[in-house]
């Protein structure tokens, strides 16, 4: 690691951070899949839709609670030997899979992917991605690392897809379940093996004495003004983020058009993410991330709102606002951790704040899909994606108030990290 005063070069560290961005993509692979295979994985492994459901739960619900300790975690332990750690673990549960084992040993497993892929993996993830830039690179780091796992994405999905095609010709879809599987369990703990050693020269400010884990220390980060406000902030632009996937069917419902349409809408948001995430990255370091962030949360007002007043113009005025809501909802969603920067969090509490941060900042992953059923289920028709997407509006709304009091708060960190920023400038002028 290379640093110039204050600063840690990112480009130094640029394949180290491309590393851990495609293991921020496939360590998710095993947990979600079933997802984009739900009958074919139901098959495999003799499952019932209630067990198919019981294993979301088990993951997500373990997951949300999870993030809290393994905030707490990330500051007891190094996070060297958390990211390989997490990941070996996780792909060896996906090779366990492929011993057939019964419905309640694959529900225990998606449970304890909750552990692995969540508590231990992310909040280490994000303070070693905090740790691979300096101050005035949190944007592009984060930029870096969102757009990413975009493209990653879309390559292991087409990869999969190339698999399970080919087993279902052979006349074996559940073969196709479970080489997929093997492609992706084996991949994960190829890439743990090899950030032991990408990640042996990482900074880490908690190096030192490491102290014995105690649940209290959540409240000594929840007593920071700024954590609150990156709860708040973050949950307004996921609570868009995870409600987008309502425009499509509102689309083939109100405008009549096929399931096609709503197909290439939905995806569309995937192509768009790369050239957002990055681009808002590179424009953070420039404006600095709340600029950025601001930005990203107008314009995902103006786009839900257009859909909202244009339901009755034509299906061109939605399309557009929904390029608009894909474009500045990865704007956001990069932003969501390069903020931090912007306040002075004691790197003993960093993780610690980013476990509270994520375990209720992340929270419009559960509640949406309840008050979007609720609201789809008791007004039929348009009216339910209606009020859900009055109700997206509203949380913007107060998004964009609290980002506003961010401002105010973090002023004076920001006109230093300027200067600081300035002065860089000027030596390698």
């Amino acid at each position: 690691m290379e640093t110039v005063g204050t600063e840690v070069k990112l480009k130094k560290n640029l394949v180290t951070l491309l590393v851990l961005t495609l293991s921020g993509s496939f360590i998710y692979t095993l947990p979600y899949f079933r997802s984009y295979y739900y009958d074919g994985f139901m098959k495999a492994f003799n499952l019932t839709n209630a067990q198919m459901g019981l294993c979301s739960v088990c993951f997500g619900g373990i997951g949300a609670i999870s993030y809290l300790f393994g905030g707490i975690i990330s500051d007891r332990f190094s996070i060297k030997l958390l990211i390989p750690t997490s990941m070996i673990l996780t792909g060896t549960l996906g090779f366990c899979l492929l011993f057939s084992p019964p419905p309640a040993i694959v529900i225990l497993i998606h449970a304890l992917w909750g552990l692995t892929s969540l508590m231990m993996f992310y909040p280490a993830l994000m303070k070693s991605i905090r740790a691979l830039a300096g101050s005035t690179e949190q944007g592009k780091a984060f930029g870096i690392f969102e757009g990413g796992r975009g493209i990653f994405n879309a390559g292991y999905l087409t990869i999969a897809a190339v698999i399970f095609a080919r087993m279902v010709a052979a006349g074996s879809e559940s073969l196709g379940i479970r080489r997929i599987i093997l492609f992706y369990a084996t991949v994960t703990t190829l890439l743990g093996v090899l950030t032991i050693f990408l990640l042996r020269d990482l900074p880490e400010e908690n190096s030192g004495e490491k102290k014995s884990f105690q649940l209290k220390l959540i409240a000594k980060p929840a007593k920071i003004p700024e954590v609150w406000l990156m709860i708040g902030i973050i949950f307004s632009t996921l609570t868009v983020s995870q409600g987008y996937y309502y425009i499509s069917p509102y689309v083939t419902n109100t405008f009549t058009v096929s399931a096609v349409v709503g197909v290439i809408l939905t995806s569309a948001s995937q192509y768009i993410r790369p050239f957002a995430s990055m681009g808002a990255g590179f424009l953070g370091d420039r404006i600095n991330s709340s600029k950025v962030m601001l930005i990203g949360q107008v314009g995902l007002f103006i786009g839900v709102a257009t859909i909202l007043v244009c339901n009755s113009m034509g299906i061109i005025p939605v399309l557009i606002a929904s390029l608009i809501i894909f474009v500045c909802m990865y704007f956001c969603v990069s932003m969501h951790f390069a903020i931090m920067e912007e306040f002075d969090c004691p790197p003993e509490w960093e993780g610690a704040a980013i476990g509270l941060i994520c375990c209720l900042g992340y929270m419009p992953e559960v509640t949406n899909h309840f008050i979007a059923g609720q609201l789809l289920d008791h007004f039929p028709g348009n009216t339910g994606y209606r009020l859900f997407f009055i109700y997206m509006l509203v949380v913007v709304a107060i998004g964009i108030g609290l980002t506003l009091i961010w401002f105010k708060r973090t002023k004076q960190k920001r006109m230093s990290m300027l200067k600081n920023n300035q002065k860089l400038k000027g030596l390698k002028e």
